[in-house]
């Protein structure tokens, strides 16, 4: 198996890493324009958010952090934020059976209960557990996504593992009307139909959004249907500032995977509301004051069924409201770049199980956190704090200290330690989960026509559950990351990721069950824009240390094929039709065979109207 996976990639990527080192006359290699397209991965002057709480350039981050643009994510031929991730360096997807099913995640082996999902900088995650449910974030009104791999508990509280904060669109300027519509239909009834409208009418900026996904789903009990609404209204003032409003609304179904064999049948029915309303007023040339008000509400009715007999095996309801606020100053003079600022959550739970006692829950989370990011030089040092308390779970303090130097403009050295944690589940006795990290990395475009990153970590976990035994226990994850992306040549460019993660428990030495322990993601991209052709053919493969079950199967490469051509174009029109097929060699990769297979080859086509 091992040597087939292997022989696919060579008869990939030989042939196309012969043909790019063949080029060797000057007609033939890239331009200075082919050279400007590394802005697509490495652009130093790149503003990202997520790891300060601030707009600052890339280059002065300390973290690892990977960026993910709506072309991108066009590109992938993706359904959910599930697809998006998949194809992303270090991070490994449970996939259970096709678009809309509940997959898991981790990223550099962290568990999806110890990631922070944000909107717009607003918690997904639910505060009583922890659960996130990626499947309710329509693709179509993201503009980027910033994936922190590592803690930011000195910015945003509760995150142990990673950062995962969706950005989504801005009202178009400069015109009245303008938006996307587009329809795919593929095997087993599966329809992802999505319709967006934005533009800004005088002060006024609007974006909105409608969308629906069903199948009968690749696996037994798999099948979904989901509905997504989403809306943004921003008024700029005459001299400066603004306000905005936004409101979110999906709702949908979806079976729970294949567990026929342990004689159980499970449906979740879920609604998730989100609101917020902010206000951006810059006091004067070196001060920002951000204002922000949200509510979070969340509802889910889990149907379980005895297949043999009908009869209920659980029947839980449970609601989670979520009200708060933030404020924030933002202070720049000379060198330092100051970010002080307060959160305040309060938790409403409601959990009805038929089958035992109503649980009601309230709880009050509040955190105040301080950083700075001071320039000298080609050096950036960033120091941070903040100080969370929620209760019943008690205080924490989270500290951390990044350094990012650029001795040239071809290479940017990272340094970064923190100290952070995890909330447990308020339905548990559980104490907050705790990791010291230290990453250290180098990011650099010396070497012609190529962009390269390297990153090693170290994380020391203490009071974390093990995902298999559900004991308490220390752990070390530790490892590294490679990766590397080339310029078009040709219409043709190619990229590849690496990571590497050793997990064991820290006291025993024991093995982390079940873990994935290598990660490959490899990429060919084609683009001609004369043409209106493009196309990408991108891999994902899985390697798991040696307590995976003996059924497991993480020797097969995943691949897809995504193509697409516009066949009409005239000023801001374009007519495009698309044709993806997932999982093109019929490849397995999970980790159990408990009714969680991956989803064997399906293909779909489509159409994309751009005005």
């Amino acid at each position: 198996m091992m040597r087939g996976i292997f022989i696919r990639i060579c008869l990939i990527f030989v042939p196309a890493l012969l043909f790019l080192s063949s080029l060797h006359s000057p007609a033939l290699a890239a331009s200075n324009e082919d050279m400007q397209t590394l802005g697509m991965y490495y652009e130093k002057d790149d503003l990202v958010v997520s790891a300060t709480r601030n707009p600052k350039p890339l280059s002065q981050n300390a973290e690892n952090i990977t960026i993910i643009t709506a072309q991108e994510i066009e590109t992938m031929g993706a359904h959910t934020l599930v697809d998006v991730l998949a194809n992303v360096p270090g991070i490994q997807v449970n996939d259970r059976g096709g678009p809309g099913s509940f997959d898991d995640f981790s990223i550099q082996g962290a568990k999806n209960f110890h990631v922070l999902v944000m909107l717009d900088g607003v918690t997904l995650n639910q505060l009583a557990d922890q659960f996130i449910d990626l499947f309710g974030i329509p693709l179509q009104i993201i503009e980027r996504i910033e994936i922190v791999k590592g803690p930011a508990s000195s910015s945003w509280g509760s995150c142990l593992g990673a950062v995962v904060n969706i950005v989504t669109k801005s009202p178009f300027e400069g015109k009245k009307l303008g938006g996307t519509l587009s329809f795919s239909g593929g095997e087993r009834g599966t329809r992802d139909s999505r319709g967006e409208l934005s533009g800004t009418i005088g002060q006024l900026g609007y974006y909105l959004f409608a969308g629906n996904l069903t199948s009968q789903g690749f696996r037994p009990n798999t099948s979904v249907d989901q509905n997504d609404l989403y809306a943004k209204l921003r008024w700029e003032f005459p001299e400066q500032g603004s306000i905005q409003f936004t409101i979110a609304y999906d709702r949908g179904v979806a079976g729970d995977g294949d567990t026929s064999t342990d004689d159980y049948f499970s449906r979740l029915r879920r609604s998730h509301f989100l609101s917020t309303l902010s206000f951006n007023y810059p006091i004067n040339d070196r001060i920002d004051l951000d204002l922000f008000l949200r509510t979070n509400y969340n509802k889910s009715l889990d149907l379980g069924n005895l297949i043999s007999t009908g009869e209920p095996l659980s029947d839980i309801m449970g609601h989670e409201v979520s009200d708060g606020g933030s404020a924030k100053i933002t202070w720049r003079g000379g060198m330092n770049t100051l970010v002080a600022g307060f959160d305040y959550d309060h938790l409403d739970i409601d959990a009805d199980p038929n089958l035992g006692r109503g649980v009601n829950l309230f709880s009050d989370k509040y955190g105040v956190y301080l950083n700075d990011t001071i320039t000298v030089g080609d050096f950036s040092v960033s120091p941070g704090i903040r100080y969370d308390r929620m209760r019943p779970v008690g205080d924490f303090y989270s500290p951390s200290l990044g350094v990012a130097w650029n001795p040239t403009d071809k290479i940017t050295l990272r340094a970064y330690a923190a100290r952070a944690y995890s909330l447990p589940s308020l339905f548990s006795d559980a104490t907050q989960a705790k990791v010291i990290n230290v990453q250290s990395g180098v990011e650099t475009t010396y070497i012609p026509y190529l962009w390269l990153k390297t990153t090693f970590f170290w994380n020391q976990l203490s009071d974390v559950e093990n995902s298999s035994t559900g004991a308490i226990e220390k752990q070390l994850k530790q490892g590294f990351e490679v990766e590397g992306k080339t310029v078009p040549i040709f219409n043709f460019s190619l990229s590849a990721g690496y990571t590497f993660i050793d997990g064991k428990n820290w006291e025993t030495g024991e093995p982390l069950t079940p873990f994935p322990r290598q990660l490959v993601k490899v990429g060919i991209y084609y683009d001609d824009v004369q043409r209106s052709f493009r196309g990408a053919l991108l891999g994902r493969y899985a390697c798991g240390n040696s307590t995976w079950s003996t059924n497991a199967k993480s020797s097969d490469m995943l691949l897809d094929l995504n193509l697409a051509k516009k066949v009409f174009t005239r000023n801001d029109t374009a007519i495009e039709l698309f044709f993806n097929a997932h999982n093109l060699f019929n490849g397995a990769q999970y980790t159990l065979d408990n009714g969680f297979k991956n989803a064997r080859r399906w293909v779909e086509g489509g159409i994309r109207f751009n005005f």
